[in-house]
């Protein structure tokens, strides 16, 4: 369970389609993410997760991109709606907090669709951080909404 929460939780500040503004480099990334997220393309999400991310519960970046290729596996559909996107904005870093409304269709491998929820709601407190032109994200934490 705390793996395919952690997994939802990424791909949720990955996919966060639909809330860029024209120019604004930090939404433009988000776009960018959930383009490939909604790809499933794991090598193009983690093109904008910095080199030294960390998770909150202390998983590594590596670890996080094992889980999304497990994750985008094991769905046939992937959507993300976001939520209540706040952004605070320092000049080489920012913190972003929303609330990503997940929906998928799992693959039908294995029974897999026994096992995995078609819809969930999580809460997504994350940083990112200026690397070049570039922005990245460097740190998340997540749980599931309690609405």
């Amino acid at each position: 369970m705390r793996r395919s929460a952690a997994i939802r939780v990424l791909v949720g500040f990955c996919v966060a389609a639909g809330c860029a503004k024209d120019g604004d480099p930090i939404r433009g990334t988000l776009d960018r993410m959930a383009k490939a997220a909604h790809d499933r393309n794991v090598s193009a999400v983690m093109d904008h997760v910095a080199s030294d991310f960390q998770a909150a519960d202390g998983r590594s970046r590596a670890e996080i991109e094992s889980l999304l290729r497990q994750y985008f596996a094991a769905y046939a559909a992937l959507e993300v709606e976001l939520r209540n996107v706040q952004v605070e904005r320092a000049e080489n870093s920012a913190r972003v907090r929303l609330r990503a409304v997940l929906s998928g269709q799992p693959a039908r491998v294995g029974g897999l669709a026994g096992f995995l929820p078609t819809s969930a709601q999580y809460d997504f407190d994350f940083r990112m951080s200026r690397d070049g032109t570039a922005w990245r994200v460097a740190w998340a934490s997540w749980q599931q909404a309690g609405d």
